[in-house]
């Protein structure tokens, strides 16, 4: 309370000729700049506030700052407190200078800025005006190169270029065009070219606010001397001559002595040799480390395929340090050597790792919006079959708080009511595991095959499921942005044994909800794709977009009905005795996070999703259905007890929510508090609906006329602690909209008392 009455009056404590800067205002007349691009030059900036309005590290600080000097209050001073900044009328000045420069390296060169300072309260704010006028445009570009030999590949890229006609004159796209003709020039084989060869001249004395561009390429130059002018050479285009690879380097013995010499050949049309320097027998085959090989012997040098080659060989895990070196062949060593071709040596250096690595870990989980805690044994092989194949054998336990809302628990005097315990075991291969060839694929998108087994057993107050499930599956990238995971073969066993719990929870037993906890087969395939635009090291907007198909049951289907194979007691084709599951279902999840000034983030989501169950069983499998709420979805309410559709579901019903038909929208603001401390506020909205009518869930199946009214909204905010690596967060969540509520106003209408408050506790940001 003393804190908030302090942000009342925030200057009262400052001299009687000093001001506290409040604000600063940007106005922008007649020019394409933005705000925000300005805002990066001004010279003094006001106390931090969160949520837009109230100057917390200055209050802390000006309460730390009165009565005794403790240290308590000297930390709370210096660590979390904000001196109070004072308006400083030079600065302002500076401000100017420095928007004016950056008007003019944007074309403005006749712009004109000013400011109003406003006092009021003791608070000083500031209001700079900018007059853009009209910017000087470009009239013509020419290229002046030296090197003739050079020209003709500057030349025939200017389709690309980023300079045009008409443009206004900017230097950062200057700068870009500069950059980006070195790295062109690099990606068709000249190794040493470099952008300080590359210069612009400017001329702006040309009438109507028009300017020449004249870009300037020179070539390499040799000193001169007083008996010798300096002379000029041409840029020399590089071809990769041999490869040397050193699977077994030692950062600490790099003169080791190598006594073994393997060549190998690649079979494919170039067929590229690689050179192995090695002593005794290879722990990993020439093959699997050529593979991801992207230089070859007669290529022109490509600083592509260099990131390429040091990527790849890094994402083998195999090798903790990766190190690629050209060392140009000397004229007198080659006959293929001249002024304008040269040949570069490849030395690839590799430091193995450690084969095997066993780890032991305590997690805390958030698996499905299911709190809990856990344990993993863990043992890795990262060269089982001496072609960097990664085994990865996982056994795990876990104690989890799951929806079920009943008073029976797992184990006595814990707060746990599910008991889940597993193993399993894969194999990556880094390549596609196919009958065919698959060179071409193989050498650009890096593909990983993946065998996967495993058993998980999961125990809970109302039913006990066992899962055996197989699975062969590969991914590959198409290029940063794009990914494409395809399983075409994943067979699943579950089998359950239903508790009178689970039973007396459905309403009148009803068949919809009981078949989904029956033993059940899948088998079918899957394929995912995704797409981001996000870059790890710039924080500006980006995109995330994942699409998912799946289908199961229809090779079965087709071999038990040509085969007349046997049915159970509800019709259904079995296989070993167990009825197999026959769907297809397709989902997407499309998001946007809109990035603010000072990590303040606004993010977007959209999620839609829809199981549809045919022929051999006429409900989706019960871990194949769709759920709403927890703490990655629908956030006001606990997870698996939102829906169906507008069911109104009586009070001592509970039972876990399922549906064939998810929508889901979000929307949330992120903010830093203080350090590692964040912030944010969130509204949710989404349901699930069956697909087929069930007359004892009434309201609870989709139709295009009645599905928007059944819509649930909730709001809330949260505190998260970010430590880059690793995010717990805390949500509070109420319900705005309720579709259960039967008959009534489904809107709520009054501020919600505590035990309406669903409070969520997750690991990582929901999305």
């Amino acid at each position: 309370m003393v804190l908030v009455f302090q942000a009342c009056m925030p200057a009262r404590h400052l001299p009687e000729d000093q001001y506290l800067l409040n604000r600063n205002r940007i106005n922008i007349e007649n020019t394409d700049v933005e705000i925000h691009e300005l805002r990066n030059y001004i010279r003094q900036e006001p106390n931090r506030r969160i949520l837009g309005f109230y100057r917390f590290h200055l209050n802390v600080y000006q309460f730390a700052d009165r009565g005794r000097d403790t240290r308590i209050r000297q930390w709370m001073k210096n660590t979390i407190g904000e001196p109070p900044v004072i308006f400083n009328p030079a600065l302002v000045d500076q401000t100017e200078r420095q928007f004016e420069l950056f008007l003019q390296n944007k074309g403005y060169f006749n712009a004109e800025v000013s400011h109003d300072v406003t006092y009021r309260r003791r608070r000083a704010n500031v209001t700079y005006t900018v007059q853009g006028n009209k910017p000087y445009k470009i009239r013509n570009i020419d290229y002046r190169i030296q090197d003739f030999h050079l020209a003709p590949f500057v030349y025939r890229d200017t389709v690309n270029t980023m300079l045009a006609r008409g443009q206004r004159y900017d230097v950062d796209v200057l700068q870009k065009e500069r950059q980006r003709i070195t790295r062109h020039l690099k990606e068709v084989g000249f190794f040493n070219f470099s952008r300080d060869f590359i210069f612009f001249q400017v001329d702006s004395t040309l009438n109507n606010r028009q300017l020449d561009v004249e870009i300037l390429i020179n070539s390499p130059v040799i000193s001169g001397t007083p008996l010798r002018e300096q002379q000029f050479l041409s840029h020399r285009r590089y071809k990769i001559n041999d490869v040397f690879v050193y699977p077994e380097y030692s950062r600490l013995m790099p003169n080791q002595h190598f006594s073994d010499t393997t060549r190998y050949r690649m079979d494919n049309n170039k067929g590229a040799v690689y050179k192995f320097m090695h002593n005794g027998p290879m722990a990993i085959r020439p093959k699997a480390v050529a593979n991801n090989i992207m230089l070859e012997r007669g290529d022109y040098y490509s600083i592509r395929r260099l990131e390429q080659t040091h990527g790849f060989l890094a994402g083998l895990r195999n090798f903790r340090f990766v190190n690629v070196q050209f060392m140009p062949v000397a004229p007198e060593n080659s006959d293929l050597v001249n002024d304008t071709l040269g040949l570069l040596d490849v030395r690839i250096e590799l430091t193995r790792g450690p084969t095997n690595a066993f780890t032991i870990e305590a997690e805390g989980l958030n698996t499905a919006g299911n709190l809990g805690i856990a344990g993993n044994l863990m043992f890795q092989n990262r060269n089982v079959f001496s072609g960097a194949e990664m085994l990865n054998v996982r056994l795990k336990g876990a104690l989890e708080v799951s929806g079920e809302s009943a008073d029976e628990e797992v184990f006595q005097r814990l707060p746990f009511n599910t008991l889940e315990m597993g193993a399993d075991v894969s194999i990556d291969f880094p390549k596609l595991l196919l009958p065919f060839r698959t060179e071409s694929l193989a050498r650009t998108a890096r593909p990983q095959t993946t065998v996967l087994t495993g058993f998980n057993y999961r125990q809970r107050p109302d039913y006990t499921r066992y899962i055996i499930n197989v699975s062969y599956g590969f991914s590959w990238r198409q290029d940063i942005r794009r990914h494409h995971q395809l399983t075409p073969l994943e067979v699943s066993s579950i089998k359950i044994f239903n508790d009178s719990i689970l039973q007396s929870r459905i309403p009148d037993a009803n068949p919809l909800i009981l078949s989904r906890y029956r033993d059940h087969l899948i088998g079918g395939s899957k394929y995912t794709y995704s797409y981001s635009t996000q870059q790890i090291d710039r924080r500006r907007d980006f995109i995330y977009f994942r699409g998912n198909l799946e289908s199961s049951g229809n090779l079965m289907y087709l071999a038990a009905s040509q085969l007349n194979g046997s049915k159970d007691g509800s019709g259904s084709y079995t296989i070993f005795g167990i009825p197999f599951a026959q769907y297809l279902k397709a989902d997407a999840d499309f998001r946007y996070y809109r990035v603010f000034h000072q990590k303040n983030t606004l993010v977007f989501r959209i999620m839609g999703g829809l199981g549809v169950p045919y022929g051999n069983i006429d409900v989706m499998p019960f871990i194949k259905s769709y759920y709403s709420g927890g703490a990655n979805s629908i956030r006001a309410w606990s997870i698996y007890n939102l829906g169906p559709g507008g069911y109104p579901e009586a009070d001592e019903l509970r039972f876990d929510k399922y549906g064939d038909i998810k929508l889901e929208a979000n929307v949330e603001y992120r903010f830093p508090l203080y350090r590692y401390w964040k912030g944010a506020f969130f509204l949710d909205a989404g349901n699930v609906w069956f697909l087929q009518e069930n007359e004892q869930f009434a309201m609870g199946h989709f139709t295009l006329d009645r599905f928007y009214k059944e819509i649930a909204i909730g709001a809330g905010f949260g505190l998260r602690v970010d430590f880059d690596f690793f995010i717990v967060r805390l949500d509070a969540a109420t319900p705005l909209r309720n579709p259960a509520m039967a008959g009534g106003d489904r809107w709520t209408s009054s501020w919600p008392r505590f035990r309406n408050w669903n409070f969520n506790l997750g690991i990582g940001y929901p999305f």
